[in-house]
């Protein structure tokens, strides 16, 4: 068998390259990635945020049975 060595000079430049992109690219997903990162994820939200559940205290528990029958029958039948 006979090996080259302008095959073997070809490849060795090939997976320099392949190398050194790949660690480049690498380099630079990483330095977006710390300007894609948000600041604070469990921060208080601000402005027109609106409260999703509120626990209700009523005096009968069948009350608040029909509330919450009433608000999944609305989140089937509507998907919201």
């Amino acid at each position: 068998m006979i090996i080259s060595l302008r095959k073997i000079k070809d490849w060795t430049k090939f997976i320099l390259l392949f190398v050194l992109f790949t660690l480049l690219l690498y380099q630079i997903m990483a330095l977006l990635s710390t300007f894609l990162r948000p600041g604070l994820l469990y921060k208080e939200p601000s402005g027109g945020a609106v409260k999703v559940f509120a626990h209700q205290e009523t005096l009968s528990g069948n009350k608040t049975m029909d509330e919450m029958k009433e608000r999944l029958l609305m989140f089937y039948w509507l998907g919201e």
